[in-house]
């Protein structure tokens, strides 16, 4: 082989060396892709790792990444990953990739502001593609949930729930039966960790300042291991009253007849006043007041545990919804 061809050979093979780590990081994100959309969600995110340990400066698996943290709650991880992107990205990958942050947006400002209440997000159609760019990159749609209205616990997982302060006006003290329930109904309907501490009532003589207290909280959460706090005001009434009923009774005729009467029923009403610390420095994250009633003919002769437990069990959709933010479906690209 001449001088000339060597040379030429030498320069070939020395710019497939410096294209080698590029296409091989396209692989692997491609990859990522194909696997995410199996639902393989840990091989996806190894191999947009693989794709970033390749060629650091990946926007496509910076991006795929960002949306598999935001699909996964973590938000600051996914904000570095967008940011990271965006700078990196060539023309046709950035409108995808701006699109995303777009979205994501909003969300990060509630996240990080720690207001989930104002406003609405709103899933936005898909600009026109550039037709110049169309064949430059793949993509994939995904749907991810995320939160929407709602308190910011994000993060959190362990919950000290309890004890509760007697409302002034309650007929009996329900904190020991509540705080059983409302502990094994979360674990049951969320992902959070429970804890209490029924064994450690609270002092009679701090219950009026009892949720002003940050240092006692903090103290308790740290001897119950938990970083979320739930406690508040609890209370029961109960009223009796006559109530006009219709039943439908079969007369001596044989025929079918609705009648009126008069029936002694009970209501039983459960406030809470809800309140949501922080367990590290006993911060106040969340404070509403939810309310529920069951009624019972006097006749039926229903038991007051049984009463408590039904009106506990129409509150807790009230408490799940409150504790858990609401989430809204949006769109994500993923590109190849």
């Amino acid at each position: 082989m001449s001088r000339l061809g060597v040379a030429a050979a030498l320069l070939a093979l020395g710019v497939g060396c410096a294209m080698a780590p590029v296409e091989r990081g396209k692989n692997q994100s491609q990859e990522g892709v194909f696997a995410a959309d199996q639902g393989f969600w840990e091989e996806a995110e190894f191999r947009w790792l693989k794709a970033l340990a390749i060629a650091e400066l990946n926007a496509r698996a910076l991006n795929n990444l960002a949306v598999q943290y935001e699909r996964d709650g973590e938000f600051e991880t996914a904000k570095q990953h967008y940011d990271k992107a965006l700078v990196s990205a060539t023309p046709a990958e950035h409108f995808y990739i701006d699109r995303n942050n777009r979205q994501f947006a909003p969300i990060w400002e509630r996240i990080s502001s720690g207001d989930m209440g104002d406003g609405e997000l709103i899933d936005m159609p898909i600009d026109q593609f550039p037709e110049d760019l169309a064949a430059a990159v793949g993509v994939l749609e995904i749907i991810i949930s995320v939160p929407d209205q709602g308190p910011n616990l994000a993060g959190f997982d362990r919950l000290l729930v309890g004890n509760f302060v007697p409302a002034e006006d309650s007929e009996s003290n329900i904190n020991d039966f509540a705080v059983r329930y409302f502990r094994r109904r979360i674990t049951q309907r969320t992902f959070f960790e429970t804890q209490d501490q029924l064994e450690q009532p609270l002092d009679p003589g701090r219950r009026a300042n009892a949720f002003d207290d940050a240092d006692y909280w903090v103290e308790r959460a740290a001897a119950a291991e938990a970083d979320l706090v739930l406690t508040g005001t609890i209370g029961l009434r109960t009223e009796q009253e006559s109530q006009m009923v219709r039943e439908r009774i079969r007369s001596p005729d044989g025929q079918i007849r609705e009648v009126a009467r008069f029936q002694d029923v009970v209501t039983y009403t459960v406030t809470f006043d809800v309140v949501v610390l922080r367990g590290e420095d006993g911060e106040k994250l969340l404070e509403t007041t939810l309310e529920a009633d069951a009624s019972y003919p006097v006749e039926d002769g229903a038991s007051n545990q049984e009463a408590v437990f039904e009106t506990l069990e129409r509150l807790l959709p009230q408490l799940l919804e409150t504790i858990t933010p609401r989430r809204s479906e949006q769109s994500r690209y993923l590109i190849y």
